[in-house]
Order: structure tokens, then C-alpha cells, then sequence
């Protein structure tokens, strides 16, 4: 949002210079981005007269002129036709660069030392007039700096305007901000409009079909304007802030939008079919001609001004060709209103239009603002082009907007906070702000309604805080306390599954939520994905369903770059597109990792092996629980056949494990294995946040460890063996890891041999060799009957 800095002064008194303003918005939560010093550009400029004019002795169209700059008088040679004793004229002086880039000498024009240059429109930046110099009022002082004497000697301030602060798009809510900060009085715009002939209800008839997309709607008419350019201070300002002049109605607009922040448009009035207006829906099959001049497709979903017969404008985004202002134009219609932010942030991306109308309506515009809006536009219009406003406009408000009443604690405030401010401090700065404050305890503060942003006792808290000064708190121990909420457990368990990952040697990486469609396929995960309305590209067209593509694509680019190893993670959301048409997508959090490549990435390092399913495996045994976590062998589509597995937690699907199959490695143009786990991160932290915290005291006896070789079917699960040991004997049995797998010459075909190393642990007393002899005996007789297997 660009502001100047005088032009921000007649809205407010302040002792500020620039930087000291900037300084203070800044620690007030206003982000600074850029400043331009307007009256720099013209240094070397000032004020001259014209004493005498002489043609040049060698050209036909140059003359030569004698020209007082305050310091002395000039000889200056001049190709202007406008040229003549007695003009106030802007100079540059020898050394001065002008706007356009033009620097200026001391030369010799066709034998004349020429010491300066008199100044056309163009080349002073104030617009495209090459036809002659300009020539100013008589009144303005000699020798006077240009930017100085013109009043163009002003800095342009620009600054970042956070989404949730649609109120400081403009003039006035920057003014507020500074009268929230100072109690300085704000000054509002003139808009005390002269009314006269027909009220606006008795020429115009306005209709709103579609109520929640547009809650209230204004239109006053004003008769017998002159359309023509707009006055030069009207076209500095605007230029000056980044907007180009068009005229006078156009400009006027612009100039209140950018001034109180709510957006206008202007209709020709006799170009409207029955004189009416229609807030409705688009119908199927209908076009607009937008002001851009190019013709747009509508869809059933986009709001439209329409006429009694078509669309006249794209509702809350841009006009119409059809009924554009334009040097014919003498009656006009003022539109005002207030859109559902929804609503034109859909049309809006839909079509690809960015417009100063729409960056407001979308982040929420002020639904009592409509006509403040339409009156100081009505008055700068019959000020400037002689039009004669129709009394009292047509506000047509089926919805009227709710303010919020919000509950706010003093002493959780100042727990908060760390301060030690009374109700009255408190009263103080939010009265400031434009809340209505009723005292008692707790104060019941009811937010403007420029301020969609302040909804619950949080926002108020952070208001005083910004405004007392967050510089100004003293630190001090956190603040403690029954009004202190608890942390979001899925919050914390989202951070312990990082570390415990990063912990484990993996990389994390965080990768767009929209991916293409053709990955999803790939992996078998486009059935439910939902489809975007307007992809940022043509290929990027869907919210991921999986994380799985998206890993790939990192591990392709990371072996791009010769990269020895990839071991990678992501924890991030993966969406579910809804049956019904309109409901948003289902939002779920998922743990995905992928390892690739040498298990070590280091050449000093001695582990060189490839990574393998059970590496990985192991991984996910210790960020979950080995203990915790089953897995049962599965055909996957995304998977090699025979190695992949569904994972399950306590007995509720959690995800699955895998090695990716070999057409999915070739379409991301990876040549070596590639193994892959996801899960349902929701389900996770259920299982993590029901889970009993108990201490587990160290064992006070010592272990017994056995050997076990078996041998089995080829097709038989390990973790099926694994899981069925355990439950023969859980009281004793500690762990359990395979250290041998064979399958050779010395078992018959289709069978392997497993080897386990089993530690047998008694938390109550010594184990005895006897004990643990049974148990393994025990085991033995149970995989025999559930596996065939027998001792190797």
C-alpha cells in the first residue's frame, strides 16, 4: 500500500519525519517496504522567468531566451513553440538529471552557449506532453526549488499489508493506525454532497438475487457531468502512489478507493438496459467484455452486475466495456456495495484478474462503508466536473452486517502481555482503535467493522499490545496460570516425530500441496484427488492425495546432483476431494520417508550396502515402537510384487511399506531401488496421545540369549514368525532380531531358513536355563503347527 507523506497528514497531525513514522508503524505491526523521495527527482530544477526571447541567429526554430533563476540570469537556448517573455517556466540547471533520464550540460547550440534547459510536461515525469514547455503561475517564486514550489516535493511510503489487515489499504486506515499511536484527532474527507433533482429510487431499480454473495448494495446517480482529464493535483496524486490517470470520473473513483479503501465503480447510465440493476449469479453460457477489453467465459459460480437484460460488470472485480465511462457519458450510476470475500476470490482467480477492486473485497471490505464511500466519491464529482448528485442514495441491505462483542480479561491481558496496565489504559487504546467498549469485568468490546480481523479475546489482546509498545515490555518469568491453554498435542507430536527423524539421519523436505495429476495416477492415488478450478500451471492441476510422488521427484533431483544416498522425510497434509459438489476437500496429515541409494552417504564411512525394505523398516520400528507395530505382507500397485506390507497400530490401519515398483522408478527417471513408507499421521498421534506415560524401571536381572534357526515355506512372513514367538511367551520374551536369512542348495526348493537371535528376560526373578529352554521348546511346537516349520 503506497501512501505519501503529506498527503497522510490531512487525515492526521503528527511531529513524525518520514523515517520516524516509518519507525513507529513498523513496531506497531506495519511492514516497510520501500520509500521514493518524489522531490529528488527534481533536484537542479527551480523556478525561472522568461525576461526575453530572441530567435537564434542559425536555426530557424530555436530561440534564444534570457532567463532569471534567482542566482543570476541564464542565456538558454529553447526549441519550444510555446516560448515567450514573461513565462514562470521550470529550468534544469547544468548537472541535473531529469526523471526521464536526461542529464543536462553546459553545450554550444549552433554557436550559442546554452546553460539550461526549460522544461516540456514530459521530461519532468508529470506526463506525455511533448508539444512545448510548461508554463506555471506567474506567483511562484524565482529561484525556488521546482518540487518545493510545486508542492511535488513529497515521499511515497510503501508497505506490506498482511491479509488480516484489509483496514490499512488505504489512506484512512494508515491515519488511524497513527491516531491509535499518538490520540491524535483524525480528520475525515469532505463528503457533504449538494443534492439536487430526482432521487436515485425513482430512476433506477436495483435487485439482489444472491443475497450471501452480496449483503448490500448502493447506487446513487449523478446527472450532467462533464468527462474530461482531471485536475493536475488529482493526476499527481494518483501518479504519484502507482495509479495512471484516466478521467475525472475514473480517476475519482481510484482516488477513494486508494483514500477510504473501499472500491467504487462508475456506469454509464443510459447504457444499463431498464434502467436497472440485477446482483445475481451468472448464467450458463453468458460472456463479459471487461474494461480490459477482453471477452471472459462466466460460470454458474461467479457473481455478476447485470443490467435487465446482461451482464454489466464482474461483481466486486471489474467493470464492463459495455457500460464504461467514456467523453459521451453524461449521466452516471455510482455503484458501492459489499461482496462476499468468497465470492470474488473465486471469480477472480478463476479468470486471472488482479485488480485493486478485488485485493480488497477478497481479504474482507467494510460492510458500513459502502456509502461514506459513495458520498465523498458524489462530492469530489460535483466539485470537480459540475454534476448534480441525486438526493439520498439507494441502499438496498437485506443482510446487515454483525459486530463482533468479544469478552477481554484485564488481568489475563496483562498475564499475557507482561504488563501492568489498568482498564482505563486498556479502554483507552482500543477506544482508539474504534472499538465500543463497555466497562465491567471482563470489558465487552465490540470491534469496528473495518476491522474483520479482531473476532475473539486473542486479537484484542495483541491490539493493546502493539499499541502500548511490545518494545516497551519489560521480560519477565512466562506467565502461568489456569488461563493458560494447553499445547495442541497433535502440535507437539508433529515436532517430536521430526526430531526423533532428524535424530535417525533423515533429511526433511517440505514439498507443494499441489502436484501434478498425472503423478497420482502414476501411483494409483488420483480417484479421489481433488482438481483445482485455476492451476497455477497446466500440468500443476490437483491437490495430493499422497505424499509419494513428491518424495520421488526429490530423491530424482537429489540423484541429478550425484548425491550417494537419499534418505528423506515429509509431514504434511494430503487432501481428499468431497463426494458433494461444493464441500471442501478432506484435510488429513500424513508421515511419509524415503531411502535410496548407500546407507551411509560418507565415503569414510564403512556401511557402503544399499538401502534395503528392512532398513527402513527399522526406522519406522524406532519412531513408533517396535513393539507397537504389525505388518502383513500386501500387493500394492505403487509396489514391487512380494515387497510390501500394510502396517497396523494396536489394530487400526496405519499405512504401508514398500520398495517402489519399477515403471514407477522410470517414469521419475530413477535407476536404483527405492523403498517408501506412509502412514496416517492422525492415526499416530491417537495412538501416541492415548498411550499411558509410565516409568520403566532398569531390569534388576540378567538375560538369557538363544539362537533359533528355522526353516520355513519361502512365502512365509517373517514378522508373521516373529509376532507369533512373542505372543508364545510375552512375559519373557525382550527382543527379538533376524541376523540370518538363507535360501540355498542345503534347504529343499521352496523353503528358506530364518535365524533369530531371542532375548528371554524374568522382571521378577532370575531366569534359569531350564526356564528359557521350555520357552524355546514352546515356540518351537506353536510355529510347527501354525508354519510347519521345523529346527534347522
Amino acid at each position: 500500500m503506497k501512501i505519501t507523506y503529506n498527503w497522510l497528514k490531512e487525515y492526521v497531525d503528527f511531529a513524525w519525519d518520514w523515517p520516524e513514522l516509518v519507525e513507529r508503524l513498523t513496531m506497531a505491526g506495519l511492514e516497510f517496504e520501500g520509500v521514493e523521495d518524489l522531490g529528488a527527482r527534481y533536484e537542479g530544477v527551480v523556478i525561472g522567468r522568461v525576461d526575453s526571447c530572441c530567435p537564434h541567429e542559425n536555426a530557424d526554430r530555436l530561440t534564444v531566451c534570457q532567463v532569471d533563476v534567482g542566482t543570476g540570469v541564464n542565456t538558454i537556448v529553447c526549441g519550444a513553440p510555446n516560448v515567450a517573455a514573461g513565462q514562470t517556466v521550470a529550468v534544469a540547471l547544468p548537472g541535473t538529471t531529469l526523471p526521464d533520464g536526461l542529464q543536462i550540460k553546459k553545450a554550444k547550440i549552433r554557436g550559442v552557449a546554452s546553460e539550461g534547459m526549460l522544461c516540456a510536461e514530459d521530461e519532468l515525469g508529470l506526463g506525455d506532453n511533448h508539444d512545448g514547455i510548461v508554463v506555471f503561475d506567474e506567483n511562484l517564486s524565482i529561484g525556488v526549488p521546482f518540487a518545493e514550489a510545486t508542492g511535488l516535493g513529497d515521499v511515497v511510503i510503501d508497505f506490506e499489508v498482511t491479509p488480516n489487515r484489509p483496514d490499512c489499504l488505504s489512506l484512512l486506515g494508515i491515519a488511524r493506525e497513527v491516531h491509535a499511536l499518538t490520540g491524535n484527532p483524525l480528520r475525515f474527507p469532505n463528503a457533504q454532497v449538494p443534492e439536487s433533482g430526482p432521487a436515485t429510487a425513482e430512476d433506477v431499480r436495483i435487485d439482489i438475487e444472491a443475497p450471501d454473495d452480496c449483503p448490500r448494495y448502493v447506487g446513487r446517480i449523478v446527472r450532467g457531468v462533464e468527462v474530461g482529464p482531471s485536475p493536475e493535483w488529482l493526476q499527481r496524486r494518483l501518479q504519484a502512489v502507482g495509479q495512471r490517470p484516466i478521467n475525472n470520473i475514473v480517476d475519482i473513483t481510484n482516488y477513494v478507493l486508494l483514500e477510504l479503501g473501499h472500491p467504487l465503480h462508475a456506469f454509464d447510465l443510459h447504457a444499463l438496459d431498464q434502467r436497472r440493476i440485477v446482483v445475481r449469479r451468472a448464467r450458463a453460457g453468458e460472456t463479459l467484455e471487461m474494461l480490459d477489453g477482453t471477452l471472459y467465459q462466466l460460470d454458474e459460480e461467479m457473481l455478476v452486475i447485470a443490467d435487465g437484460t446482461r451482464p454489466q460488470a464482474l461483481a466486486g472485480v471489474m467493470g464492463g466495456a459495455h457500460s464504461q465511462v467514456s467523453a459521451n457519458t453524461t449521466d452516471i450510476l455510482l455503484e458501492s456495495a459489499y461482496f462476499a470475500p468468497s465470492r470474488v476470490r473465486l471469480a477472480r482467480s478463476q479468470l486471472g484478474l488482479f485488480t485493486e477492486a478485488a485485493t480488497r473485497f477478497e481479504r474482507g471490505a467494510d460492510w458500513d462503508a459502502p456509502v461514506q464511500a459513495i458520498d465523498r466519491a458524489a462530492y469530489l464529482i460535483a466539485q470537480l466536473t459540475g454534476g448534480a448528485v441525486a438526493p439520498t442514495p439507494l441502499d438496498v441491505y437485506p443482510r446487515p452486517g454483525q459486530h463482533h462483542q468479544i469478552p477481554l480479561c484485564v488481568e489475563r491481558t496483562n498475564q499475557l502481555l507482561a504488563t501492568e496496565l489498568d482498564s482505563a489504559a486498556m479502554v483507552q487504546i482500543l477506544e482508539r482503535l474504534g472499538c465500543r467498549v463497555e466497562s465491567g469485568q471482563p470489558l465487552v468490546v465490540t470491534a469496528p467493522s473495518f476491522r474483520p480481523d479482531l473476532t475473539r479475546p486473542a486479537d484484542l489482546i495483541e491490539e493493546v499490545g502493539r499499541i502500548y509498545g511490545f518494545d516497551r515490555i519489560e521480560g519477565r518469568q512466562e506467565a502461568s496460570g489456569p488461563w493458560i491453554t494447553q499445547r495442541n498435542p497433535e502440535l507437539t507430536f508433529r515436532q517430536v516425530a521430526r526430531q526423533r527423524l532428524l535424530g535417525l539421519g533423515l533429511d526433511e523436505v517440505v514439498s507443494n500441496t499441489i502436484v501434478e495429476s498425472r503423478w497420482l495416477e502414476l501411483v494409483g492415488a488420483a480417484g479421489r484427488a481433488a482438481r483445482l478450478a485455476n492451476p497455477p500451471t497446466e500440468t500443476q492441476d490437483a491437490l495430493r492425495t499422497t505424499l509419494m510422488p513428491s518424495l520421488l521427484d526429490v530423491a530424482r533431483r537429489n540423484f541429478n546432483q550425484r548425491a550417494a544416498g537419499v534418505a528423506i522425510f515429509e509431514l504434511g497434509k494430503c487432501f481428499v476431494a468431497a463426494a458433494e459438489k461444493g464441500v471442501r476437500p478432506e484435510e488429513n496429515w500424513h508421515l511419509a520417508a524415503l531411502w535410496s541409494g548407500r546407507v551411509s552417504a560418507s565415503p569414510y564411512q564403512a556401511d557402503t550396502r544399499e538401502a534395503d525394505f528392512f532398513d527402513l523398516k527399522g526406522l519406522l520400528e524406532a519412531l513408533v515402537g517396535e513393539g507397537n507395530l504389525r505388518f502383513t505382507p500386501a500387493d500394492r500397485p505403487e509396489c514391487r510384487s512380494g515387497h510390501a506390507a500394510c502396517i497396523s497400530l494396536g489394530g487400526e490401519p496405519l499405512g504401508w511399506l514398500g520398495q517402489a515398483a519399477a515403471d514407477l522408478c522410470v517414469a521419475f527417471d530413477l535407476e536404483r531401488q527405492v523403498h517408501i513408507f506412509e502412514i496416517s499421521f492422525t492415526a499416530l498421534v491417537r495412538h501416541w496421545h492415548g498411550r499411558e506415560r509410565s516409568f520403566t524401571a532398569l531390569p534388576k536381572f540378567p538375560p538369557i540369549e538363544r539362537d533359533l534357526a528355522i526353516v520355513v515355506r519361502a512365502d512365509t512372513a517373517t514378522a508373521e514368525l516373529i509376532a507369533t514367538m512373542r505372543d508364545s511367551a510375552p512375559h519373557l520374551v525382550e527382543s527379538i532380531e533376524v541376523f540370518d536369512l538363507y535360501q540355498g542348495d542345503q534347504i529343499e526348493a521352496g523353503h528358506k531358513s530364518v535365524a533369530f537371535a531371542i532375548r528371554l528376560r524374568d522382571p521378577e526373578q532370575t531366569l534359569q536355563d531350564a526356564q528359557a529352554d521350555a520357552a524355546i521348546s514352546a515356540m518351537l511346537k506353536i510355529l510347527e503347527a501354525q508354519f510347519g516349520a521345523r529346527l534347522r
